[in-house]
């Protein structure tokens, strides 16, 4: 569901306009006294609606400063490097089988009519009253190199904009493709975290070893068969000593090998409910982009008022 809801925000972000035009078009046949106050209420509230997503967008993006990925603070940040794949995991789409470090992918049946017309039907058309097809979103990692940093990038829940898309036809349906390339510009702006490097503290130990002994403790026949040294069917309190020390000795074999392990970075999808965004523009070209949609949709909103005024007072 995240995966479809991302997915209907940046493909269809500009769908919004197709809807003004829509209800435009409905109000002509519906008559001025339903469009004024019916329609021109509905796409005042879509404008409002959009130009306040976008804004927001905008000045995120605008009060983020890019940074590098080698001194970059920990949690809220925006990078911008080079889209590769991990060394030993390469992404491949499923449908043309084409290298990419991401792709969104979708099938849909082609109708009689748009067979006729020469058009192709979107992936929201509905046949029948159903939805054709839902897209698939890769959901493996991969990497974003900024210089000798690379930062792993997780994109579930992210809102991706690609800027490669192919489609065609397999019978009477037609195959669509979205794919980020190795090479491609990459920015990113999501929650950076790392993980690995850092050795645990004594709190962190001690809520290790209780973690670790409650696990055990759920299975108390395996907790018998390794601590229950006289055989009496239940743990003394000199076997419990026994069974805390081979938790705590455990506990410490892991967090030396967390100590022992490289530090890596990792961007995530914000847990502060902020957007996450994942585009191949410069941070410049992204803040554009929305910024100009946020005012676009603006516009909509105030058209659509004064026209409600207009026809008010032609009406009166």
């Amino acid at each position: 569901m995240q995966q479809w809801l991302s997915w209907q925000w940046t493909r269809n972000g500009w769908m919004a306009f197709g809807l003004y035009l829509l209800l435009g078009f409905a109000g002509l046949k519906l008559g001025l006294p339903v469009f004024r106050q019916l329609l021109l209420p509905a796409m005042l509230l879509c404008g409002l609606i959009g130009w306040w997503l976008n804004y927001r967008r905008y000045r995120l993006i605008a009060d983020t400063p890019t940074a590098r990925a080698a001194t970059a603070a920990l949690g809220h940040v925006e990078l911008y490097g080079v889209a590769t794949n991990h060394e030993r995991a390469v992404n491949y789409s499923p449908y043309s089988g084409r290298r990419c470090v991401w792709y969104r992918c979708w099938r849909y049946h082609n109708d009689r009519r748009s067979a006729l017309s020469g058009r192709t039907l979107d992936p929201l058309t509905l046949d029948n009253g159903s939805l054709l097809s839902v897209p698939e979103c890769s959901d493996q990692s991969f990497v974003l190199q900024d210089g000798k940093q690379a930062v792993i990038i997780h994109p579930e829940g992210a809102e991706v904009q690609p800027p490669h898309r192919e489609s065609w036809q397999e019978g009477n349906e037609t195959l669509v493709e979205e794919w980020i390339d190795e090479g491609d510009p990459l920015y990113v702006l999501g929650q950076l975290s790392s993980h690995g490097g850092v050795r645990p503290d004594q709190q962190a130990f001690r809520q290790d070893v209780g973690a670790k002994l409650s696990e055990w403790k759920q299975d108390q026949p395996a907790l018998l068969r390794r601590f229950d040294l006289d055989g009496s069917g239940q743990i003394s309190e000199q076997e419990w000593q026994l069974v805390r020390a081979a938790a705590e000795r455990e506990v410490r074999q892991l967090h030396q090998q967390l100590a022992s392990t490289p530090p890596t970075l990792h961007v995530r999808k914000p847990d502060d409910g902020k957007p996450y965004l994942i585009n191949t523009l410069t941070p410049q070209g992204v803040a554009v982009s929305y910024r100009w949609r946020a005012w676009l949709h603006a516009l909509a909103a105030l058209l659509s008022f004064l026209l409600w005024l207009h026809l008010g007072a032609a009406g009166g």
